[in-house]
């Protein structure tokens, strides 16, 4: 018995070893062939480039594809703003109801507002010309913004500009209205400066009497939402730009009423589509943020 034990253990580790040496290779090369197969793909310049460019492929289709569906958006409401321009007398109704709602409120008088304004040449040229030509640039640079630099924010915001646009132009078609500046009492701003895109060509594609809701506004309060919602986690100086970006609404809202477009009302519709967009859609896509941002993990300390 003695025997037999120390026989097995003398012998059990040579057996062992007998067997490893025994073995097929099979293992053992496929392992190695796959870390070096890999390995080569990871260094091979070939490889890098053909990966690189399949990347820059899928990019320029997600790219024509949102520029698309943008351009199809902007088409549609421009087009539906055409159709709902022809109901003139009931426009110039709501607007004088609207009018008298505005002083049951006790809202500020914006022709009053108007004629301070217009007291200084440069503030009504400046007030133009925000209204003429920062809305739909700025508007378009967030979003492009977005998609490059913040692409798990972009669906969100592009969500809820699709839904308020659309239904801006439901209660264009429904509601009419004519903006103040062709209300008695106030001054079309932008015709005596040369700088209203209601004029010349604009006025041949332009609603006149879709004062509501104000769309100015409503997707300034959009973009200032967007920039803090993904810079309110961000570095002290990225949060005071976070909060500085809000001055654009605020702007917009005070170049509508200075250049008679929009009554005050027009920019509280265009916040309550807002608010009802962000309650019926999904916030910001955290799964496409979690592709995006892969966390480093923590070193190992040898024991």
């Amino acid at each position: 018995m003695g025997d037999l034990v120390r026989r097995n253990v003398t012998e059990g580790p040579s057996h062992e070893v007998d067997r490893r040496e025994q073995a097929p290779p099979t293992t053992q090369a496929a392992s190695v062939t796959g870390v070096g197969t890999s390995d080569r793909a990871a260094t091979d310049p070939a490889a890098q480039a053909a990966a690189a460019k399949a990347r820059r492929m899928r990019t320029l289709k997600d790219a024509a594809r949102e520029l698309f569906l943008v351009a199809l958006l902007f088409g549609v409401y421009k087009l539906g703003r055409g159709l709902a321009s022809g109901e003139t007398g009931t426009a110039f109704s709501n607007a004088k109801q609207l009018l008298t709602m505005q002083k049951d409120l006790r809202l500020p008088d914006e022709a009053a507002i108007q004629d301070w304004f217009m007291q200084s040449h440069a503030a009504v040229t400046f007030c133009n010309k925000y209204y003429a030509y920062v809305h739909f640039p700025a508007t378009v640079a967030f979003l492009l913004w977005l998609w490059i630099r913040h692409r798990e924010h972009y669906k969100w915001v592009r969500n809820i500009l699709a839904m308020m646009t659309g239904a801006a132009l439901i209660i264009h078609i429904l509601v009419p209205l004519a903006p103040p500046r062709k209300m008695p009492g106030f001054t079309d701003t932008g015709m005596d400066a040369g700088d209203s895109p209601y004029s010349g060509a604009g006025a041949k594609i332009a609603n006149q009497f879709a004062a509501m809701p104000s769309l100015h506004v409503g997707w300034a309060v959009v973009v200032a939402l967007g920039v803090a919602a993904v810079w309110h986690t961000a570095g002290s100086g990225r949060k005071v730009a976070s909060w500085a970006v809000w001055l654009h609404p605020a702007i917009t809202l005070l170049v509508v009423v200075v250049t008679a477009n929009h009554y005050w009302m027009d920019a509280v519709v265009a916040v309550l589509l807002m608010i009802f967009a962000l309650a019926v859609l999904p916030g910001p896509d955290r799964a496409t943020q979690r592709g995006l941002i892969r966390p480093i993990p923590a070193p190992r300390i040898a024991r």
